[in-house]
C-alpha cells in the first residue's frame, strides 16, 4: 500500500512541475485583449510594447458598426470602402487565420479594440529587425513564424516562433500577383500610405515567406484584402 502511495505522490509532482513549465512556457505573455465582436486574443509583451498573438477576425468596428462582408472574389477590387472577408471565403478559418481586410477598413482607425491600433511601417520594421530582442539580425524575421510545417509548406526557413508571435500563412487577395498557393506567406497591412508619388491610391504592407528568412513587404492598393495585427496604444 505504500509503495503505490509513493507512486502515486511521484506522479502528483511530475505533473505538478509539467504544470509549472507550462505556465512558464511563454516568457512574453501579457492579458489577453477583447475585440467588439467578443473574440479574445493572445498577446505578447516586447521592448517596442504589446501586440496581438492573433490575427484579427473582428466583423465589427470598436464603435460596434459591422463592416461589411465581401463574398465574392471579384468584389474585392470595386469596393471603395470598408470590408472584410475569409479566406477562400470560409469562415472556418476565423479561429486559426483570422479575418482579411481591406485597408479602407485599416484607414477607419476603428479596426482593432479600444486602445489599440494597426502598427505603421515602421513600428512592423522594428519589429521584425529586432523580433523582441536587443540584438539586430537579418535573420530575425523570421523567427516570427510558427515552427515547422503545419501550417507552413516547407522549407519554412528560419521559423522558431522564439516569441511566440504566431506567424501563419494567411489568406489574401492581390490584384498585383496570382493568389500564393496555401502555406506559401503571410502579408499584413501597416497602417502607412504610399506617400512615395503622393499619390493616395495605395498603402504599404510587410510580410513572410515559406522561402527565405528576411521579411517581404511593398504597396499595394487599399483594395486589396490582406490579414491585420494590433499594437497596444504607448
Amino acid at each position: 500500500m505504500k509503495q503505490y502511495n509513493l507512486v502515486g505522490i511521484l506522479i502528483a509532482v511530475i505533473i505538478s512541475f509539467a504544470g509549472v513549465a507550462d505556465a512558464q512556457e511563454n516568457p512574453y505573455e501579457s492579458m489577453p485583449v477583447k475585440d467588439t465582436d467578443g473574440n479574445v486574443y493572445k498577446t505578447i509583451i516586447l521592448e517596442d510594447g504589446v501586440w496581438m498573438a492573433e490575427n484579427l477576425r473582428t466583423t465589427k468596428f470598436n464603435d460596434g458598426t459591422p463592416i461589411p462582408l465581401i463574398k465574392d472574389r471579384g468584389a474585392w477590387k470595386a469596393t471603395k470602402s470598408p470590408g472584410y472577408g475569409w479566406y477562400k471565403e470560409d469562415a472556418g478559418y476565423k479561429k486559426s487565420i483570422g479575418a482579411i481586410y481591406n485597408w479602407h477598413a485599416v484607414g477607419t482607425k476603428k479596426l482593432c479594440p479600444d486602445g489599440w491600433h494597426v502598427p505603421a511601417e515602421e513600428e512592423w520594421i522594428d519589429l521584425m529587425e529586432y523580433a523582441g530582442t536587443a540584438e539586430r539580425s537579418g535573420d530575425n524575421p523570421a523567427r516570427l513564424k510558427e515552427a515547422g510545417t503545419a501550417h507552413w509548406k516547407s522549407p519554412n526557413e528560419g521559423a522558431t516562433n522564439s516569441i511566440f508571435f504566431n506567424a501563419l500563412p494567411a489568406g489574401e487577395i492581390s490584384y498585383f500577383y496570382t493568389d500564393a498557393d496555401s502555406g506559401t506567406r503571410t502579408t499584413w497591412w501597416t497602417s502607412s500610405e504610399d506617400k512615395s508619388d503622393n499619390s493616395p491610391m495605395n498603402a504599404l504592407t510587410t510580410g513572410l515567406s515559406y522561402d527565405f528568412r528576411s521579411r517581404t513587404g511593398g504597396t499595394n492598393p487599399k483594395e486589396d484584402a490582406f490579414a491585420v495585427r494590433c499594437k497596444k496604444d504607448n
